[in-house]
């Protein structure tokens, strides 16, 4: 299988930002209730969703850190640290990104995702984390938009068009 290098994947996390901030950003307009309305097919709530795309994302960058994941106790953040908390992890995963060499990227690390026990090379557990939220925001945007939130357009290639100075029409 190829390898999905550091710059590959310094790509992918400056689009998850992106994505994952216009979608905080809209989730903000919501009330708590609907928030924590019943209407995720895979955790139950607008709420539990973005808990559980954080969760993940911060998961598996510290275990590629070689780092123990901190207990996150039974309190579950409001969207406001959480908003928080996802700046904080995006700024440790691009110096993580910017301090991890290839060779380092490609090391196997063993670690416990759900039932078993996996040996994996760290950029494939780095690009698990990614994607599994790209996958997840697909689902926020059919929820929050049946809550009346319709999300913008998470397209990269408006990113792309925006970075590079042209205007998307």
């Amino acid at each position: 299988m190829e390898t999905l290098n550091r710059s590959g994947l310094t790509a992918l996390h400056t689009y998850n930002v992106y994505a994952n901030n216009l979608v905080l950003e809209t989730a903000s307009k919501m009330s708590e209730d609907e928030l924590s309305q019943t209407s995720s097919p895979s955790h139950g709530s607008v709420i539990n969703l973005l808990r559980h795309i954080f969760g993940c994302e911060y998961y598996f960058l510290i275990l590629c850190m070689g780092l123990e994941p901190e207990d996150p106790g039974t309190e579950l953040p409001p969207l406001s640290t959480l908003r928080e908390y996802f700046s904080a992890l995006a700024e440790r995963r691009a110096g993580y990104l910017k301090a991890v060499n290839e060779y380092e990227l490609t090391a196997e690390i063993t670690v416990q995702i759900g039932p078993g026990e996996f040996t994996l090379p760290r950029w494939q557990l780095l690009a698990q984390s990614l994607i599994h939220s790209i996958h997840h925001r697909g689902e926020l945007s059919i929820v929050m938009t049946g809550l009346g939130y319709p999300l913008p357009t998470l397209d990269p290639i408006l990113k792309y068009v925006n970075d590079s100075g042209q205007v998307w029409p």
